[in-house]
């Protein structure tokens, strides 16, 4: 066809046709008789869907209805009339829209009480089933939620829904074919270049389809007749206009769901039907659909509360139509869990999906939506027997694009994995290079996903569809699109495809794939480390209380079943909850949630103490180091008393032990506070600190290493308040910009003298800052290396970041932060791009400035975020974001730092004091004795527990210097046994053994796991 389409205006002209012939799509429709709602206490599970509904509110079309936040049950019936085609029946619910792209109605759909898919802004047209035409009236409820309004989410909101007309209507096949198929090509053109030949050729092909159409005024029934030929008109031109692309977009059927968010739990349980209802019904529709879905706590729900869909699910897992995959039993945030959380993480979620679907697991770490990736991941997926590792979160970067989206990572120990991170463009407010996880098929993201690949020489890339967060997944017309892109001309070729088919059509090219070494840091998002303090303090509380309850019912010969503690706090630590981001009430749940975790946690540790007693008062200590310690204890018989009992000093106190409390000492030399000239003096035999009138150490001196600790002239214990107001996702970012406004904390408080030693010696200090108050207890114990600042805060501010700031004497290039089973360094300057996007970074419990023969660190004991520049060490206190929870941070703020002075840069001392800091000792009537030792300078025993069998027990341990030791694992009781185990506790090597001693070799950074069997 020779035709200028440009002068023409033919891709404007099909774009006014195609909305011109969208409404014959529904051939026949029949309003039906107005819902009648009523409102639901909560998000049950169970809703009446087949009670009578004569007296509940009426909602006629076309009228405003609801509210935010709204549970409901509504029902109304239907009677297909005589004539109609059975096989093309369709509920058509417009239910109405509000808020943004994650806040919507949406419900259930129940027709004569039988589930069968969803209806939100998304899902509006739902198949019947043929049986319907019968002449019969049957019922229809939906049972759902109206989600919240606008974004940020106003709780306060006043708006409603707008109801459309309901119907029942009849779909003519040939019309929906002919639109979709049209309506995709169209999408396409607008894409091509103006100079691709393809381009050209399409618009002849709509031009030659469309004028088999008559579109004249009246248009009537014989336009019907007239589809047929012109979609076949429509599929000759394509197949003349041109090739697919070399390229294969593997389409990957998917649905985010955010376990919370902008929803609590419960209401994620009522989403599992909806979303698993729909791809049931779409699986039932189209042979070749496949689904990919993650989340082993969401197959547990979906068990529970919908046994049946459950098993229907399994039917489609067994014939290799649903995939399961995730590696996780959640997609949880992997910068604030603590280590044994990780391993935890894995255990749960692959174990669940090979007992119930047997091992049909895709070995992918699935996280799309995390806000980074620590440098120990690669060799825990290794550990778990992951292969690959996908996410899209790296391309919200703020500044820096990763290099190469499909390549492989190597994690500190020098384990590595095949990694992708997704290509699919969509723009997100002001971020560079956004792509997205849940596609929508359109001509732009599907290119887009071939033209943003940045790895030479791949050609197979997945593209994930499916709408999401809030689940909902693929839908019919996607599904329409899916199949249209396999073969369109100038595109990339499209392919219903598993993760699996992939990662594996990817793995030829493994050896020849870039490396990126190292941890994956998010340039973005970098409140999530400190937003809502309490959950991260409840959190790393929580994993101490499961740790000691683990380890001292090993030492005990105990095994009791802590299963369901894990998996609450595993659930608690999805990427939504701990990150501190979702709304008030998602956080009252998790406070419940961490409640009853500590509860059965201390039930299990206080039963294992009992076993362990019969003896006299002893000190039992779990902490995975051995080092000195300061012990409360009973006030009888102590060197010092405090108003909660007496303190007990032990030089060394063994890992893994029960020691006497009559083995405490008293030391040689005390801890003394006395007025000094320009502060109170806190000094011990190595330190001497001075606090001025506001709190600040105005000096801290090494005795022994006869140096200052803290920079000529500056102060340390600074605290500063910035105003925090990043530009978008106000709970997730702290932005470049926060420093441009800075307050100091340092207005005159009240100091006292608390405790004078000679254990101890504390001063308090009582700031009053605008509307808070924080208090402080400045510690220093005899012998001590650490200063402690255990503070309480009485927060009532609003957008403040609050942070602490020591400079100190140290200068080094490079600062060591502490992660998961090891550490990392990063550059103190900004002198790169990718080093000035890192201004605010997570660590475990510590960060350290070392030079050659000196380091300083700071410690916490339930913080997340910190930043060194320089030599000055910072970290991050309060956030205090309003969105999405109006809430986050005010009232009472519990945790401790610490700053530890470490001549010779000791690591043991500096493993000791942060372990110190966050294990403490339980005392207890014991037997004393040593349960385990282990005499390596750098290999931690991390993880003590019962093996799962309980007929043994497991300790999980890791080298954390980077160096390559060998070390002898000393028992108190004889070694039966011993074998190193998978981290499910599958065997995989017997260890020699000799008597009480097991003797290890370790590789730098490297993490192990060993059974052993004792004798008892």
């Amino acid at each position: 066809m020779n035709v200028n389409h440009n002068w023409r205006f033919t891709f404007e002209k099909i774009g006014a046709r195609l909305a011109l012939i969208e409404p014959l799509i529904h051939r026949r429709s029949m309003p039906l008789p107005p819902f009648r709602m009523t409102p639901l206490e909560g998000a049950v599970v169970e809703a009446p869907v087949r009670a009578d509904a004569s007296g509940w509110t009426e909602i006629p079309a076309e009228s405003y209805w609801g509210a935010p936040a709204l549970n409901f049950l509504m029902k109304t019936a239907f009677a297909v009339p005589e004539g109609w085609s059975a096989g093309h029946l369709a509920l058509y619910l417009p239910l109405g829209v509000y808020g943004d792209i994650f806040n919507h109605p949406e419900a259930l759909v129940h027709i004569d009480g039988r589930a069968i898919g969803s209806a939100d802004r998304y899902h509006h047209t739902i198949p019947l089933d043929p049986a319907c035409a019968d002449g019969a009236e049957h019922a229809i409820a939906l049972h759902g939620w109206t989600g919240l309004a606008g974004w940020p989410p106003d709780p306060n909101s006043k708006a409603k829904l707008f109801m459309g007309v309901p119907a029942l209507i009849q779909r003519d096949p040939e019309a929906l074919a002919f639109w979709q198929l049209a309506s995709t090509v169209h999408d396409t053109v607008s894409v091509l270049e103006r100079d691709q030949p393809e381009r050209d050729r399409l618009l002849d092909a709509l031009e030659m389809a469309f004028r088999l159409l008559d579109t004249r005024d009246p248009i009537g029934e014989e336009i019907y007749g007239s589809f047929p030929a012109a979609r076949q008109a429509l599929l000759d031109g394509i197949a003349r206009a041109g090739a697919p692309l070399d390229v294969v977009l593997h389409g990957i059927g998917h649905a985010h769901m955010d376990i919370a968010y902008l929803w609590q739990i419960d209401q994620i349980r009522l989403k599992n039907a909806r979303t698993y209802s729909n791809v049931l019904r779409l699986m039932d529709e189209d042979p070749d659909y496949t689904f990919s879905h993650s989340q082993p706590a969401l197959y547990v729900m979906c068990a529970e509360d919908y046994p049946e869909i459950f098993d229907r699910i399994g039917a489609r897992v067994a014939e290799g139509r649903w995939e399961v995959m995730g590696g996780m039993w959640v997609e949880p945030d992997l910068n604030v869990p603590g280590a044994e959380a990780l391993v935890r993480q894995l255990v749960l979620g692959r174990r669940y999906f090979r007992e119930t679907f047997g091992g049909v697991e895709t070995p992918v770490l699935w996280l799309p939506d995390t806000f980074g990736f620590p440098g120990q991941i690669p060799q825990l997926m290794r550990l778990a027997g992951l292969e690959w590792f996908a996410t899209n979160k790296l391309n919200w970067n703020q500044m820096n694009p990763v290099p190469w989206s499909t390549h492989l990572w190597e994690g500190i120990d020098g384990s590595r994995v095949l990694a992708h991170i997704f290509t699919t463009p969509r723009p997100v407010q002001y971020l560079p290079f956004p792509t997205n996880y849940k596609s929508d098929l359109s001509a732009r993201e599907v290119l887009g996903s071939w033209t943003r690949s940045t790895t030479d020489g791949v050609r197979d890339l997945p593209v994930c569809y499916g709408y999401g967060d809030g689940g909902g997944g693929p839908t019919e017309t996607l599904l329409a699109k899916a199949h249209i892109f396999e073969d369109m001309p100038g595109m990339p070729r499209f392919k219903m495809s598993t993760v699996r088919r992939f990662f594996e059509r990817i793995e030829p090219r493994r050896n020849a794939l870039p490396v990126w070494r190292g941890e994956h840091y998010m340039e973005g998002h970098r409140g999530v480390f400190t937003s809502q303090g309490w959950i991260k303090r409840a959190n790393r509380k929580a994993e101490r209380a499961l740790h000691e309850a683990e380890a001292l019912s090993a030492m005990a010969g105990l095994a009791p079943d802590l299963e369901a503690a894990w998996r609450l706090l595993c659930l608690n630590q999805f990427h939504d909850i701990i990150t501190g981001t979702s709304i008030t009430e998602v956080f009252a749940d998790a406070r419940r949630d961490l409640d009853r975790v500590a509860g059965m946690a201390e039930a299990a540790a206080a039963e294992a103490a009992a076993r362990l007693g019969g003896g006299e008062l002893c000190v039992l200590n779990t902490s995975p180091v051995a080092g000195r310690r300061l012990v409360e204890g009973p006030a009888e018989g102590a060197v010092q008393t405090t108003e909660a009992g007496g303190l007990y000093l032990f030089e060394v106190l063994p890992a893994y032990s029960a020691t006497p409390l009559t083995e405490a000492v008293v030391p040689s030399e005390g801890v003394t506070v006395y007025e000094g000239e320009t502060g109170i003096v806190l000094e011990n035999g190595c330190l001497l600190a001075v606090v001025g009138a506001n709190g600040q150490i105005l000096r801290l001196y090494d005795k022994e290493a006869g140096r200052e600790v803290l920079a000529q002239g500056l102060h340390g214990n600074v605290l500063q308040a910035f105003e925090d107001r990043p530009i978008c996702w106000d709970a997730w970012d702290i932005d470049p910009h926060f420093e441009d406004r800075r307050e100091l904390i340092d207005a005159p408080a009240t100091v006292e003298i608390v405790e004078t030693g000679p254990l101890r010696a504390t001063l308090r200090v009582d700031h009053v800052w605008r509307g808070s108050r924080i208090t402080q207890e400045i510690r220093l114990e005899a012998g001590s290396r650490r200063l402690d600042f255990v503070t309480e805060v009485d927060w009532h501010q609003s957008h403040i970041l609050l942070k602490v700031a020591f400079p100190v004497s140290v200068k080094a290039r490079e600062a060591r932060f502490d992660i998961q089973w090891g550490s990392v360094l990063r550059s103190t300057s900004r002198d790169t791009a990718f080093d000035a996007a890192r201004f605010e970074v997570p660590a475990q419990k510590w960060a350290e400035l070392a030079e050659p023969g000196y380091a300083v660190a700071l410690l916490n004991d339930c913080k997340y975020g910190y930043d060194v520049r320089e030599n000055v060490l910072r970290l991050s206190l309060i956030k205090s974001a309003t969105s999405p929870d109006p809430q986050a941070d005010q009232g009472r703020h519990v945790f401790t730092y610490a700053l530890l002075a470490n001549p010779g840069g000791e690591a043991r001392r500096l493993q000791e004091a942060a372990y110190d800091l966050n294990t403490p000792p339980r005392v207890a009537e014991g037997s004393a004795g040593r349960f385990v030792s282990c005499e390596s300078e750098t290999i931690i025993l991390e993880t003590l527990k019962p093996s799962e069998d309980g007929a043994a027990v497991v300790l999980r341990l890791f080298e954390s210097g980077g160096a390559e030791p060998r070390c002898t694992l000393r028992f108190r009781d004889g070694i039966r046994r011993a074998a190193r185990v998978d981290i499910f506790e599958a065997e995989l090597e017997d260890l020699d053994s000799e008597a009480r001693d097991l003797r290890l070799e370790l590789g730098p950074f490297e993490i192990a796991t060993v059974k052993v069997w004792l004798e008892r």
